[in-house]
């Protein structure tokens, strides 16, 4: 399989996670994603039990499969992939 020269370099994703781990320390572990060079969390909605977030995750050459591993790990889902931007 040949090297796919263009980048994923952003993405903003909404997210629903439960209130633990705090958007702190989950924007933390997103970080960690190889690519990753900036992680901006906004909170859009807070029910009982979860939290929706709005997750802009920047970066060169971002893993979104390690991006979509790492937020299940974290006890999240991804609701929808909202905005995509591809650098070649």
């Amino acid at each position: 399989m040949s090297e796919d020269p263009s980048s994923l370099s952003r993405v903003v994703l909404d997210i629903l996670k439960p209130h633990i781990p705090t958007l702190v320390e989950f924007c933390r572990e997103i970080s960690k994603v190889r690519g990753v060079k900036k992680v901006n969390g906004l909170v859009v909605e807070v029910d009982a039990e979860t939290d929706s977030i709005k997750l802009t995750v920047e970066g060169k050459n971002i893993d979104f499969e390690e991006l979509e591993s790492t937020v299940k790990r974290l006890g999240a889902a991804i609701h929808s992939v909202d905005e995509v931007l591809i650098e070649g």
